[in-house]
């Protein structure tokens, strides 16, 4: 029967389009452990959370770093998450993302340098002016081209 114990980490948070992305890292001491998290059973607003390791019955020591993600459905008034681990609770902030609104009254040229961004299969593909990307949460997919160019591609993939 699988082993379920709280493990120790350090963690992050950041809210997305209403959506909380809580990340934990560390290491793991066994090569086949898994990491997860766990809403608490407790009654509370805002919700607490737990981290534990899993360990099959039989382990493969080795000791491997981790990167654990979740996306949770999280009170948008609540700016940390409580977390419990093995070394006790703690409060992890909830750094707040902010989606880049393209002004909708620039003048678009046709010829111009457009791209098509994405986010990570989280926010759909847009066509906004070619630059570097945006803060690691939208990555160039498509472009430089035209405008009409870009938006062809983002409705083939179905991103507009």
């Amino acid at each position: 029967m699988p082993n379920k114990r709280l493990g120790n980490a350090t963690y992050k948070a950041y809210r997305l389009l209403g959506l909380v992305h809580l990340s934990a890292t560390g290491e793991l001491t066994n090569f086949n452990d898994k990491p997860d998290f766990e809403q608490l059973p407790f009654l509370i607003d805002p919700p607490m959370y737990a981290f534990y390791v899993i360990s099959p019955d039989i382990g493969l020591p080795a000791t491997r770093p981790f990167t654990y993600e979740e996306t949770i459905s999280f009170p948008k008034s609540a700016k940390s998450i409580r977390m419990q681990d093995a070394t006790g609770f703690h409060d992890v902030p909830i750094a707040e993302v902010v989606v880049p609104d393209f002004d909708a009254a620039t003048p678009i040229k046709d010829g111009a340098n457009f791209c098509v961004y994405g986010g990570h299969g989280i926010i759909p593909l847009m066509v906004g002016p070619c630059g570097p990307d945006v803060s690691g949460l939208y990555e160039r997919v498509f472009g430089p081209a035209s405008f009409a160019d870009c938006e062809n591609y983002a409705k083939k993939n179905k991103g507009l």
